[in-house]
């Protein structure tokens, strides 16, 4: 809603400027820096977004390296929303499940997800829209799908 109200309000002003009564001169001059602006953040969302993501993977390295190494050794899949563990096999210590709560807890995620392929952390999901980071223990299953990070990382 609040990216949208501001489209919307940018857009008003904007229609403002170009029907008022200012000269061409200057109606030009504020069309070439919205267009400027459209593209300057259309080339740098992408990068702004990647370093975002590396940062967080490096200011939370030990967490996710702890639950990484519990989830690896661990076959079948298991899924963690909020403070529920669910293992397929079950083959999950209640030590284990206790260090994923308190990790999960830690790295600020809603879920986490370890399927044959990888281990998916949730960090925003809201309706049909899910942002998060996988660390993918072979890099075979990345194809198109995947974005690199930085080493195993990817969005």
């Amino acid at each position: 809603m609040l990216l949208l109200g501001g489209l919307a309000t940018a857009f008003i002003f904007y229609l403002t400027i170009l029907f008022g009564r200012d000269k061409l001169k200057s109606k030009l001059f504020w069309s070439a820096l919205v267009v400027s602006c459209a593209v300057l953040q259309w080339l740098t969302e992408p990068i702004l977004v990647d370093t975002s993501y590396c940062y967080y993977i490096s200011r939370n390295q030990s967490t996710l390296n702890e639950l990484n190494d519990i989830l690896k050794r661990k076959h079948g899949e298991v899924f963690m929303l909020n403070d529920s563990v669910t293992a397929k096999s079950d083959n999950l210590t209640f030590e284990e499940k206790e260090k994923l709560k308190r990790g999960r807890k830690d790295l600020g995620v809603y879920m986490i997800s370890k399927t044959d392929k990888g281990i998916y952390y949730g960090l925003w999901g809201f309706l049909d829209v899910r942002l998060g980071i996988t660390y993918l223990q072979t890099l075979e299953h990345t194809g198109d799908k995947h974005r690199h990070l930085t080493g195993s990382w990817f969005r």
